[in-house]
């Protein structure tokens, strides 16, 4: 048994931290079975330990968002839509390991009734019965369908071709657990369960958003700690090192995503996702005239922080270079003021280029003329959802609750600039949720004369 009585549920062998109540991890189950009538929502949850070069166990993200157990290893939740029940299939306690971390850090939990009370879950039992369990529901509904989460783009960057055709993928958890399924039951109708979850997810509660202010706030510190560190002959690493090493002594449990400090040509979208290959992490040594992407989030109790800014290495912009920033961010202010209850992301991008295509025929540098008219071609305009995940889906039309980073970039001079915001969507419009940032050229300059070593 867990050993432990339910007021002591929150209590963790870390340092305390704002907690979510299991009956809103019940409420979303609820709301994901409700979307389900026709089958069963299958998570597996993370399995074996973390890597020797991880901060921390990460465990899958809808399996946490939809149980609370960031540390659970072999367990198996089941959202049952057919008959509106819950059930966690979880392994036997293998020895002695794991049995020091108790309530939502327990890497393995006991079946029964125990655990059923704790977690709001209707069935807490041995793995063992799921395939009699599968079995069992095949025999009394034939057209079941069963819902796997494909993790939307954390799942595709996880592996989605790592074998040749014909060969069961090894790299991705959610291919293997998709294969594995129809491995047993060959002619079991399987659909993506990541639109449902994502759908539920979208909306975000008083306590989630608790979360993810603190870690907006611990973020906030990692990012001047970054711009602190940018100067000419210093190693994009050497900041990322500086992002982390105060993130943690702010109190993030770990990097949401690693720094994203990139420099010079390395900050056009052709290459932004080039280091995610790259054991060097694609380091550079920063010069005098580059640009730098300063992208980041910190951790705090599983939430993620991401924002950044476009910063000079020399610490002032050239002209071409600050009506760049002057243009983008018009242009940005200009989608920001269209992120409100009931619009679409469309109305965003449609803003951004609006503005951008009244105000080109002001520009007097040749590199805001190239910046706007590739602008208008090509739309480089991210907004994507933030949580637990640090890609969550893009709501189709906002609502009061989300939480949404909008991140659009300009390229010119071989050299992409950006800006980015953590958002909610509030009654009336949106609120800003990371502390305050500059964003116009001649206040960046200021902040980091005035933060400098």
């Amino acid at each position: 048994m867990w050993r432990f009585v339910i007021p002591l549920l929150f209590l963790s062998c870390a340092a305390a931290q704002p907690t979510i109540d299991p009956s809103e991890y019940q409420a979303r189950r609820r709301a994901a079975m409700e979307k389900v009538p026709d089958g069963m929502i299958a998570l597996h949850s993370a399995s074996g330990l973390k890597h020797w070069d991880e901060s921390g166990f990460h465990q899958d993200a809808s399996f946490y968002a939809f149980t609370g157990l960031a540390n659970a290893q072999g367990a198996i939740l089941v959202l049952d839509g057919t008959e509106g029940k819950s059930w966690l299939f979880v392994m036997r306690r293998p020895g002695k390991f794991g049995v020091d971390l108790k309530g939502p850090d327990a890497v393995f939990v006991d079946p029964g009734s125990e655990a059923e009370a704790a977690l709001k879950i209707d069935h807490v039992v041995s793995w063992d019965e799921f395939v009699s369990f599968v079995d069992s529901r095949r025999k009394s509904n034939p057209k079941l369908v069963l819902y796997l989460d494909s993790a939307g783009q954390t799942g595709g960057m996880s592996g989605d071709v790592s074998n040749p055709q014909g060969i069961a993928a090894i790299a991705n958890p959610h291919m293997l657990w998709r294969d594995a399924i129809h491995q047993r039951w060959n002619d079991l109708e399987t659909k993506d369960a990541f639109p449902i979850l994502d759908e539920v997810r979208w909306v975000k509660s008083a306590a989630e958003l608790v979360l993810l202010r603190k870690a907006a706030a611990i973020t906030a510190e990692g990012f001047w700690a970054g711009a602190r560190a940018i100067a000419p002959g210093k190693t994009q690493r050497q900041v990322e090192g500086e992002v982390i090493r105060t993130c943690l002594n702010a109190g993030s449990n770990g990097a949401s995503l690693w720094p994203w400090v990139r420099s010079g040509p390395f900050t056009m979208p052709s290459m932004l996702f080039e280091p995610f290959a790259d054991y060097r992490n694609m380091d550079r040594t920063m010069r005098a005239g580059d640009v730098v992407r300063l992208d980041l989030g910190c951790d705090f109790g599983m939430y993620k922080g991401d924002f950044g800014r476009t910063l000079p290495v020399s610490g002032s912009f050239d002209a071409g270079q600050r009506e760049v920033m002057d243009l983008l961010n018009g242009a940005y202010l200009a989608g920001l003021e269209a992120i409100k209850p009931g619009a679409t992301p469309d109305h965003v991008h449609q803003a951004f280029a609006s503005y951008v295509e009244a105000h080109q025929n002001e520009l007097r540098t040749s590199m805001a003329r190239e910046a706007a008219a590739g602008a208008l071609k090509a739309r480089m305009q991210p907004l994507h959802g933030l949580g637990v995940d640090m890609a969550e889906g893009t709501p189709k039309v906002f609502r009061e609750g989300n939480v949404v980073c909008y991140e659009p970039a300009l390229v010119a001079g071989n050299q992409a600039y950006f800006v980015e915001d953590t958002i909610l969507i509030t009654t009336t419009g949106h609120e800003i949720l990371n502390p305050a940032l500059p964003y116009s050229p001649g206040d960046i300059e200021r902040e980091m004369a005035k933060r400098g070593p």
